[in-house]
């Protein structure tokens, strides 16, 4: 009985010592028609919906492994009538945290954001996390180092990338000068285009395969790796794919 009695008091230590500290936070903002939004964010995943209207409605779930980091992590925000900048400060960032390695730096930050759906996204940046978009119908800038792109509804001017992870994205709209560019490292990049897209189509892919059946788009294959280039429609629009490691994909709505 001792020894199970020890065993239980050592099994929840150990839960108190895994638990993480959490924390919400929420702002409200207004952004006149075309204002520019963009956020730098480091450890979480971000998803930015578009809706009718002019509010910025911003939440932000913190986790950290200990009381004092999340306190520390702050989520600074600058506003103004035509641009809001987003971003997360970790404690002991920089040059100065280099010196700190035997500190918890275990801290996370996911971003949900609802935006006027003819807001400019400038820069949606995460570092370790999915970016997701919606509905958004101005200009869109996703990017993310460790994590997944995925992208719908798309009306306006397109920049995506990602290192390791794939590209998703669905445009509702591709007309005669937009233009759109997907690029990653390790991974796959789809694109579902209408059916009435007017667009100028290259990919390109070093180890996977590429795929523009849907449209008739024709794909050679080099002595190191293959290559797409076609019009769709009369090619008035410019949308550039490509990746090292993975399939291109570009298919009907």
């Amino acid at each position: 009985m001792k020894l199970l009695n020890t065993l239980v008091i050592a099994g929840l230590m150990s839960s108190a010592a895994l638990a993480d500290y959490t924390q919400e936070l929420n702002w409200t903002f207004e952004l006149e028609a075309g204002g520019r939004i963009s956020l730098e964010n480091i450890n979480g995943d971000v998803e930015v919906t578009g809706q009718p209207g002019n509010t910025v409605e911003i939440t932000a779930f913190k986790k950290a492994g200990t009381e004092e980091y999340l306190e520390q992590l702050e989520i600074i925000i600058e506003d103004s009538p035509s641009a809001i900048h987003i971003e997360t400060e970790h404690p002991d960032s920089g040059i100065k945290g280099m010196f700190n390695w035997g500190r918890d730096n275990s801290g996370s930050v996911r971003f949900t954001l609802r935006v006027p759906e003819t807001a400019d996204l400038d820069a949606i940046e995460s570092v370790n996390g999915n970016v997701t978009i919606s509905g958004v119908g101005g200009l869109v800038r996703a990017e993310t180092v460790n994590g997944d792109v995925n992208v719908s509804e798309l009306r306006g001017n397109a920049m995506l990338e990602t290192v390791n992870g794939e590209i998703d994205a669905s445009f509702d709209k591709f007309a005669a000068g937009q233009k759109a560019n997907c690029e990653t490292v390790n991974g796959r990049v789809v694109v579902n285009l209408p059916e009435d897209a007017d667009v100028s189509v290259t990919a390109e892919t070093i180890n996977g395969g590429i795929d523009g059946d849907d449209f008739g788009l024709k794909v050679d294959k080099g002595f190191v790796g293959r290559d797409m280039e076609g019009d769709i429609g009369d090619g008035g629009g410019r949308l550039a794919l490509g990746t090292v490691n993975g399939a291109i994909k570009v298919r009907k709505n």
